[in-house]
């Protein structure tokens, strides 16, 4: 029998309770009997588990649903508890803000968008800016919350969430979590992470993802290329950095890149490089332009569809780099990028195929994400971790 409070070997210091309560937030409702199966534990460690949860007020049990398989009463229902505690998840982008609260039902909610002008990113505007967008959100509910979580671009050190580099807001080493943490009236603990990363890791486990061993995802958020790659379940981190998909060379000496090299994949398959294909111009605040373009695409206009069919094969490009080098079992492009391969998938499929043989070989999927927030979703499992963890330990240190 595994004790509460006692971390269970082999399960990353996680408690019973942790795991009962990781299985329920990643899965959903569940019968006790189905809990018990799922976690190879006794009988009487969930009973245990579930008595410690529900009188946190993490877990509701419901009544018995359907009559009982063979002998005995029927397995009760085990939950979230709806009324369960919150984390905000923030997404810090090169020109927006968006926070919003999530609870472990993974419902995200109160979401509130600041548009950035490019005074607004300065880090000694913008913290102090991002506390009070913090605060906010968390008077918004009033149920407890337990953490936050700030999904940003660039180069992190996630053990204490400094910021070593963040090029579309023109930042290096900014201290955001420990600046954070400091200006918070709440006392919330902060984390930090790497905005793909985090994306990449909601679509693996509740989105597109789902079911495979290993995934490569690459998000655009309007400006800039992000990727992300999962293998079994572990995202690849490297110190990080790692995977900083957009800085791949596809145009060796051609346009010149924030990073200080030139041809980098971002600079050729972001919105800003379907609008230079296109010859449009960008409308600040605006997004339609972009939106212009694929409709215009798809009503037949061949300007549209040559700029459309550009973009995608230096997509193409990057994709060969990353697909031969990582071997995913499964490729999900998100936000923008999602938007140009619906636009041109078949080019897509077919210029992944004849240029890599590992994509050949190994049959690789090519999708869009399934999750409507995805980076949120990801800023708000690593808000929860330490709850998910230890859930007892987690509130009795946090803030009341």
């Amino acid at each position: 029998m595994v004790a509460i409070g006692v971390p269970d070997a082999g399960d990353d210091g996680r408690t019973a309770a942790g795991r009962v309560l990781t299985l329920l937030h990643r899965r959903g409702p569940l019968t006790r009997a189905a809990v018990t199966a799922e976690l190879g534990l006794a009988a009487s460690a969930v009973g245990t588990a579930l008595a410690d949860l529900t009188a946190l007020d993490l877990v509701r049990i419901g009544d018995p649903h359907g009559a009982p398989a063979g002998r005995g009463r029927p397995s009760p229902v085990v939950e979230v508890h709806p009324d369960g505690p919150v984390a905000v998840a923030v997404q810090l982008s090169a020109d927006r803000v968006t926070v919003s609260l999530a609870g472990l039902d993974r419902r995200i909610i109160h979401v509130r968008q600041h548009v950035l002008d490019g005074s607004a990113t300065d880090p000694a505007t913008l913290i102090p800016a991002l506390a009070d967008a913090i605060a906010d959100a968390v008077l918004q509910t009033e149920r407890r919350c337990v953490g936050v979580c700030v999904a940003t671009p660039g180069f992190i050190r996630e053990s204490d969430g400094f910021v070593r580099s963040a090029l579309h807001l023109g930042w290096n080493d900014v201290p955001l979590a420990q600046r954070l943490a400091g200006m918070s009236p709440h006392g919330l603990p902060v984390a930090v992470g790497r905005a793909a990363t985090l994306a990449a890791l909601a679509e693996f486990r509740y989105g597109a993802g789902r079911g495979t061993a290993s995934m490569l995802a690459l998000t655009s958020e309007r400006v800039g290329v992000g990727g992300g790659f999962i293998d079994a379940g572990i995202p690849l981190t490297g110190g990080g950095h790692a995977l900083e998909a957009g800085h791949i060379i596809v145009e060796p000496g051609g346009l010149p890149c924030p990073c200080g090299a030139r041809g980098c994949l971002e600079m050729y398959a972001d919105s800003r490089a379907l609008l230079r294909a296109a010859g449009r111009r960008p409308h600040p605040g605006r997004e339609d332009t972009v939106t212009e373009i694929f409709d215009d695409a798809a009503a037949g206009d061949r300007a549209a569809q040559n700029a459309i069919r550009r973009t995608a094969g230096h997509l193409v490009t990057g994709l060969t780099s990353l697909v031969n080098t990582l071997a995913p079992e499964r490729v999900v492009l998100m936000g923008f990028l999602a938007h140009l391969y619906r636009a041109a998938e078949d080019f897509v499929r077919d210029g992944l195929t004849a240029s890599s043989s590992v994509a050949r070989a190994g049959q690789i999927d090519v999708v869009t994400g399934d999750l409507h927030h995805a980076t949120l979703v990801g800023a708000a499992e690593r808000a929860f971790a330490p709850l998910l963890r230890q859930p007892r330990t987690a509130l009795r240190t946090g803030p009341s």
